[in-house]
């Protein structure tokens, strides 16, 4: 049991935020043989049938000992092995959606998810859609949404976040994680690291636009990340202590993102390059790269953005932002529909909702102008590119995109274009203003 975790479990409360927030997780286990209580746990709840979700790798890593022991418990267990694409890749797409609700009989009373993000987004989406409770078992801490609600998905080939489920128990098992590629642990601490941009962009938001923000989760983001940063020699070594430090960091930024209903707190512009550059790889056919991997290299460049701001005064602020172009709406729908191809609908009505609720352009830059004192403080709050660096590099994390493949060309079209991915305000969108 993690005593850090257990506090947040079946809570339910009024939050000086203004909104109620609600944890459905019943339990977290973390420790060795986890796996063997999954069994109990399923039988404790009632549920007779059960059907197993994993990818080829994951089945191997810990499904089918899980499969073996629902059986041994006279659990009825399905399996879904959900198929590889073209590229050798599972991609929570369509086509393994429908995999996995094929494979699943009307009978079935609960899904396992079992394997790390990807294996994740699909079965919380199709448990959502069918109605039916889901257990996760991950088999790598290498992505903080086990815990989560949303599900993202690559939808006509666009990567969107769709509103899903959490599951109702999760069982990692330290023994299962401790076999997992080390690329993977790099990458758990790359989705963590994340977390300092993403919290700065939603602290741009809250002053700038007035959005809502949630005091208690985003501490309980920070303390999700420190606790990573904290025991980085131990995750580095891939001990015990190591591995459930990490694990409780993803799990706690994923309970951050349930208590308010959305990935703000763990989810900003260093995702949304991370998303555009899956986004155009599936597009030329080529390996999507593992996300958390993509997140921590997105996070040093929006780092050194935030660097930039740091030196910026208010006066040459203000001079920069009366001198600035805007865009019109009409000029950026046009720019989305050259960029995004076969896409560019989706990412227009996600940019220009029908409500209309965007701040005319004058207002907003002279909000900046007028809380330029907040948006440094929110920039000295973000850690040095060259911390973040190091940090990654103590787990033999990439830090470059040219470490991960991405060449130079597609790190600038993200920078000008990837903005347009989700409608939210960040270091990239204010970057356009100044």
């Amino acid at each position: 049991m993690s005593e850090i975790l257990d506090a947040w479990l079946g809570c339910s409360f009024e939050c000086v935020c203004g909104q109620r927030h609600e944890v459905g997780i019943r339990r977290i286990v973390i420790e060795r043989d986890a796996l063997a209580q999954v069994a109990g746990y399923v039988k404790e709840a009632g549920y007779g049938e059960v059907t197993l979700v994993a990818d080829g790798r994951t089945y191997q890593a810990a499904g089918e000992k899980l499969r073996e022991l629902l059986e041994t418990a006279q659990v009825k267990v399905s399996i879904s092995v959900i198929r590889e694409n073209a590229m050798g890749e599972v991609a929570a797409d369509e086509e393994a959606i429908v995999q996995v609700m094929l494979d699943t009989p009307l009978s079935s009373k609960v899904l396992v998810a079992v394997g790390a993000g990807t294996v994740h987004d699909i079965v919380r989406f199709v448990a959502h859609r069918t109605k039916r409770p889901f257990l996760s078992v991950p088999t790598a801490a290498s992505v903080d949404g086990f815990a989560s609600v949303g599900a993202p998905l690559i939808v006509r080939g666009f990567k969107m976040t769709i509103p899903a489920c959490a599951p109702e128990a999760i069982f990692a098992d330290l023994a299962v994680l401790a076999k997992s590629p080390q690329a993977m642990i790099a990458a758990g601490l790359g989705d963590m690291l994340g977390k300092h941009t993403s919290l700065a962009d939603w602290s741009l938001g809250r002053v700038l636009l007035g959005e809502h923000y949630c005091e208690l989760s985003a501490r309980l983001t920070l303390e999700a990340v420190e606790l990573c940063t904290a025991h980085l020699d131990e995750i580095a070594q891939r001990t015990d202590l190591g591995l459930l430090r990490l694990m409780e960091g993803l799990i706690l930024s994923g309970l951050s993102m349930l208590l308010v209903g959305h990935s703000r707190p763990a989810s900003g512009a260093e995702h949304h390059l991370s998303h555009y550059w899956e986004m155009v790889l599936l597009q030329q056919r080529r390996r999507a790269l593992l996300h958390g991997a993509k997140v921590g290299v997105a996070t040093v460049l929006m780092a050194q953005r935030y660097e930039a701001l740091r030196g910026l005064t208010a006066d040459e602020a203000a001079v920069r932002l009366a001198q600035g172009h805007v865009p019109s709406e009409l000029t950026d729908a046009q720019r989305i529909r050259q960029v995004y191809g076969d896409m560019a609908e989706q990412v227009i009505a996600e940019n220009f909702p029908a409500n209309g609720t965007a701040a005319p352009a004058h207002a907003l830059k002279a909000r900046i102008a007028e809380k330029w004192g907040d948006v440094q403080a929110i920039a000295r709050a973000v850690p040095a590119a060259a911390q973040l660096i190091a940090w990654l590099e103590a787990v033999q994390g990439p830090v470059t995109p040219e470490q991960l493949g991405v060449e130079p060309e597609l790190v600038e079209a993200s920078l000008q274009d990837a903005l347009f991915v989700r409608n939210r305000f960040t270091i990239l969108r204010l970057q356009r203003l100044l």
